[in-house]
């Protein structure tokens, strides 16, 4: 019960916090984005660079300062004030030239491993965060915040129809727990969703009925596939949560899992529709 109880606080507390940081204007926004980046950029170092949880090396700092601001640069690019983002390209094109000139320096490391843990982290982590700033500029704040509620729908009713009616397992191999049920479970109830903030939000959301429909289609497709692929990640390194920072949830990479692939594929969906 204990248990539940702080899983269901700290829960609490990140849903407020990306309420909060989504509606309460763009310095607010952006403070967000930075957050979200440095610390989930700082986890895939810890994951991939186990050995520095423990000690850390001036290198090991280093190279998490380096590539945390690769992800500030991505960030910044997504901005509308047309200086902030020349800021931020000029700057990722500095990390990619510091990053790949350091490695110079790194000695006890496989130089192609230890650049492609890097790289990752700005393609895997950064780049769906910054494209959050995307979504948020292009189409509206209400839109953004409308694929994190479409993405907690999906996951909860996910796992609820899956304990209750699951038989067929979905990738087995990779994350035993998920069921086609869970699947067609949460895919319903996320469309439906959609439909219903387009109906009756239509002063937040001017997109059709039907185009709701793909959108939400979309999210529960993605973050489907996003959880699995977060799966596979800590299967191959051997760990059950990303980190310990959110309670009873485990690291922010796994609570942002999903939206690692839903912001990218659902913006090109908006794009398209």
């Amino acid at each position: 019960m204990k248990n539940i109880a702080i899983r269901a606080l700290s829960g609490g507390i990140y849903v407020a916090l990306i309420v909060a940081g989504v509606l309460c204007g763009p310095t607010i926004f952006l403070i967000l984005l930075l957050l979200l980046g440095t610390l989930a950029v700082n986890e895939i170092f810890g994951l991939t660079h186990p050995l520095a949880n423990e000690k850390a090396s001036m290198t090991d700092v280093l190279l998490r300062v380096i590539d945390c601001l690769g992800a500030y640069s991505l960030i910044f690019v997504t901005t509308m004030d047309l200086s902030y983002a020349v800021i931020g390209i000029f700057s990722f094109i500095v990390y990619l030239i510091i990053r790949l000139c350091v490695q110079l320096w790194v000695k006890n490391e496989n130089a192609l491993t230890s650049l492609s843990f890097s790289f990752m982290s700005q393609l895997y982590v950064a780049l769906p965060i910054a494209l959050m700033g995307v979504v948020y500029q292009i189409f509206s704040p209400a839109m953004l915040l409308l694929l994190f509620v479409l993405v907690w729908v999906n996951d909860t009713f996910a796992f609820l129809t899956g304990c209750t009616l699951g038989r067929h397992r979905l990738f087995e191999r990779i994350s035993p727990k998920k069921s086609w049920e869970g699947f067609v479970g949460g895919a319903v109830f996320t469309i439906i969703a959609a439909m219903l903030a387009a109906a009756f939000l239509s002063q937040y959301f001017h997109v059709e009925l039907w185009k709701m429909g793909i959108l939400g289609l979309t999210v529960t497709t993605a973050a489907t596939l996003g959880d699995l692929i977060e799966s596979l990640i800590k299967r191959t390194l051997g760990v059950k949560d990303s980190g310990k920072l959110i309670p009873g949830h485990g690291g922010i990479l796994d609570r942002i899992d999903s939206l690692l692939l839903v912001v990218p594929a659902s913006l090109l969906v908006l794009i398209l529709i």
